[in-house]
């Protein structure tokens, strides 16, 4: 009984598979020749290949950035190829010394006729904690500029300047600012350390980096008191690398071009997927039932194709907000309306169908029948309208986002990095390397989608395929 029924089991299986075996070999033969007439359109097989392109990189791009998309003040509008030479200029934090009257941190940073007084030679200042926030190792300046003058009447009164790179077991040799005869304190003497060592991130930091300021005189004309004004530590340095440059905010283009294919590709693959859903149902019931239904469909699809897309996306995307998902939100809302109408003519053709007359008296359903027959039998031409509207939505995203009503500052978002390029491109024509790359990505984009959708237009249009 077992081995019988075994056996009954795997003839019904083998039966099974035999039938769906059938049932795809046309199926399959037919995808083989579509993809026969693809391979030999030169421009569907270009269009074909930047998709792929754009997916991959919509998977691996964001790894694939060689920086995070941040904000940088210290390289905006960095050209690309180089290094941004990038300036510190920075007061302590910490003040302390021996035999010196001052105030507060806060009165030794600037040129503000408020002094630190010493009236001994020898008194020692120590300034710690200039926070020069250097990140590369490629140095090219170190150095301190004071402001100081001498009390009138004692012209001979100095400063000797000293710094250590490593939190003061070592100290260079001192540097000397010029002598003053009077008390004008107008203009800064800058002191040059670079080659006092080999300067690194590592020596520059808050730990290691300090001056020291020594009170001296040239005897041979005099002495008497000094007071400083100011002290302060420069660097100039060369910043990261980049290979397409920075944006007017300092971030990495290129960085911004790979973070922003999954924006764009989840953008236009999720409105279009949404729009073409709603649309086709919306379109086959009005088509399939006709009457009063089909009359009310079509008046609301029309109040929606009366109103130009982008502007009711623009009054849909300012309603609800400055962010990416209401932007697909309004998208949405313009989307449809197209999918419905086509949808609804090809119902119109398929509904008259022998094989339609032929499920409704088997028994069919007409929910059934619409979704088992009418969608499946329109689905060549919502195919093609989808492949061609996926660069048409992120166009319009990217408009949105050129306009300031899309993705939030600081997304690496296309149509945001062209607007703010743009906004120092015309007439000076600085940072046109933000506008050009990110406007080439958004062509690509478009260009691919519409070359593959010509592609797909091509094999389903049984005319173009003779």
């Amino acid at each position: 009984m077992t081995t019988t029924a075994a056996r009954k089991g795997r003839d019904l299986g083998a039966g099974a598979l035999g039938a769906l075996r059938a049932e795809l070999r046309p199926r399959l033969k037919e995808l083989r020749y579509s993809l026969h007439l693809l391979r030999k359109s030169l421009l569907a097989m270009i269009g074909l290949a930047i998709v792929l392109t754009f997916v991959v990189l919509a998977v691996v791009g964001p790894a694939l950035a060689p920086y995070p998309f941040t904000y940088n003040a210290s390289e905006k509008n960095g050209p690309p190829g180089e290094r941004p030479i990038v300036y510190r200029n920075e007061s302590a934090r910490i003040v302390a010394g021996s035999g010196w009257g001052y105030r507060t941190v806060q009165d030794l940073a600037n040129d503000d006729d408020i002094y630190a007084r010493s009236d001994n030679l020898g008194d020692t200042l120590l300034l710690r904690q200039f926070e020069l926030g250097v990140y590369t190792n490629l140095v090219t300046f170190v150095g301190v500029t004071a402001q100081y003058n001498s009390t009138e009447g004692f012209p001979g009164s100095r400063l000797q300047v000293f710094v250590t790179w490593d939190g003061g077991m070592s100290w260079s040799a001192p540097l000397v600012t010029p002598l003053r005869f009077s008390d004008q304190d107008s203009g800064w003497f800058l002191l040059d350390f670079t080659s006092a060592t080999n300067w690194t991130a590592w020596e520059l930091n808050n730990t290691n980096f300090a001056v020291r300021v020594v009170h001296d005189a040239d005897l041979s004309v005099g002495s008497g008191p000094v007071a400083i004004d100011g002290v302060r530590a420069v660097v100039r340095f060369q910043g990261y690398y980049h290979i397409l440059g920075t944006t007017v905010d300092g971030e990495d283009i290129l960085s911004g071009l790979l973070m922003g294919a999954p924006i764009s590709m989840r953008i236009g693959l999720i409105v279009v997927a949404i729009g073409t859903l709603i649309g086709s149902v919306l379109g086959a019931l009005a088509g399939y039932f006709g009457g009063p239904f089909d009359e009310l469909i079509m008046r609301i699809t029309d109040v929606f194709l009366a109103i130009p897309a982008l502007i009711l996306a623009m009054a849909v995307a300012a309603a609800l907000g400055r962010n990416l998902d209401n932007v697909m939100y309004a998208l949405i809302v313009t989307w449809w309306p197209p999918y419905t109408r086509l949808v609804r003519g090809q119902t119109l053709s398929v509904r008259e169908n022998v094989y339609i007359e032929a499920a409704r008296a088997s028994g069919g359903s007409e929910l059934r029948v619409v979704g088992r027959h009418i969608l499946p039998n329109t689905l060549s031409p919502i195919l093609v309208q989808a492949s061609l509207d996926v660069g048409s939505v992120v166009l319009v995203a990217a408009g949105l986002s050129f306009l300031g009503l899309g993705a939030q500052p600081g997304t690496p978002e296309w149509g945001l990095m062209v607007s703010k390029g743009f906004r120092l491109f015309p007439p000076v024509g600085q940072n046109w390397w933000q506008v050009t790359f990110s406007g080439l990505m958004i062509f690509l984009f478009v260009l691919g989608f519409n070359l593959l959708g010509d592609g797909v237009r091509d094999i389903m249009d049984p005319r173009l395929r003779r």
